[in-house]
């Protein structure tokens, strides 16, 4: 049985199972109760995250609010199910609005831009209205939401402002998951604006929400904290390198050059290279946008 762990003071990740890994759902828990995320269906809820709230002795009805760091659906593929079972006031960032609503149709959005490399979109992803909007810098509860674009336009981190604790969703993508092959960012300069500006806030502890690698661990803390964030960028150049060198030798097919980037960090060849895809695409359209300095002669 899944439990959620502790990972600082009144702050617990819960691992609820995702495409033979885990996705992560947050809970704060002190004066009053926040769930962050909710598991990729409502079998998740009913089979992982109800008992493991009753474990710590909470029902839904605990639950002070709903939020979630991006509306991807292995994030918020419960909030139907939640909502439906309990009135938890449930609130997004404002430009995931129309995501949360129907995430489905962005699933779809997501996997038609490259269909021939993509799987079928879930059978099921319902959405949910959300009951107020959030901007970047508010602050609900104990928490301060970070606007962390680059994953995807509506990643946000939430920051506890009392242990300095950094929960961070999807925003930190490393290397990707074993899974992904590489990491994913659709825009690359927002996510290297991103992990600078998480940079400046100086996390005494950060939490994924997935085994993101160099690291395959959740919970860094201190300096590694720290030099994650220092990866991270250093991971977005290596990339730029590596698509930079394979397109001056000729590779200009975006799904060769992404078999040709997982090859190059040591990855494993997903089924589905549509994620790679858009990394690959994020570079390419950051280079046309900002094309290198040609050297003076």
């Amino acid at each position: 049985m899944q439990t959620f762990e502790p990972v600082a003071d009144g702050i617990f990740l819960l691992k609820t199972p995702f495409g033979g890994l885990w996705s992560g759902v947050y809970l704060i828990r002190r004066e009053m109760s926040i769930l962050i995320d909710s598991g990729a269906s409502a079998e998740t809820v009913d089979s992982v995250l109800l008992p493991a709230l009753k474990k710590l002795g909470l029902s839904l009805s605990d639950l002070s609010y709903l939020l979630c760091t991006h509306t991807h659906g292995d994030h918020i593929g419960g909030h139907h199910r939640l909502r439906e079972l309990a009135a938890v006031p449930c609130g997004v960032f404002e430009g995931g609005a129309e995501k949360l609503r129907n995430p489905l149709k962005y699933s779809r959005e997501i996997r038609d831009a490259f269909p021939g490399y993509s799987p079928a979109p879930p059978a099921v992803l319902e959405g949910t209205e959300p009951d107020f909007l959030l901007r970047d810098s508010d602050t609900i509860g104990p928490l301060q939401l970070i606007h962390t674009p680059g994953h995807d336009s509506d990643t946000v981190c939430f920051l506890d402002r009392e242990s300095r604790t950094l929960l961070t969703g999807d925003s930190i993508q490393g290397n990707g998951t074993v899974l992904q092959g590489c990491a994913l960012y659709r825009d690359r300069s927002a996510y290297r604006a991103s992990m600078r500006k998480l940079q400046s806030l100086s996390p005494s502890t950060i939490v994924t929400g997935h085994p993101y690698l160099p690291w395959n661990t959740p919970v860094l803390r201190g300096e590694k904290a720290a030099k994650c964030l220092r990866e991270a960028l250093e991971i977005t150049d290596l990339y730029d390198r590596i698509i930079a060198s394979a397109i001056r030798s000729g590779k200009t097919d975006s799904a060769e050059l992404a078999e040709h980037l997982i090859r190059s960090i040591g990855g494993q060849r997903p089924e589905f290279l549509f994620l790679a895809l858009h990394t690959v695409m994020a570079h390419r359209k950051d280079r046309e946008q900002n094309p290198p300095e040609t050297p003076a002669q």
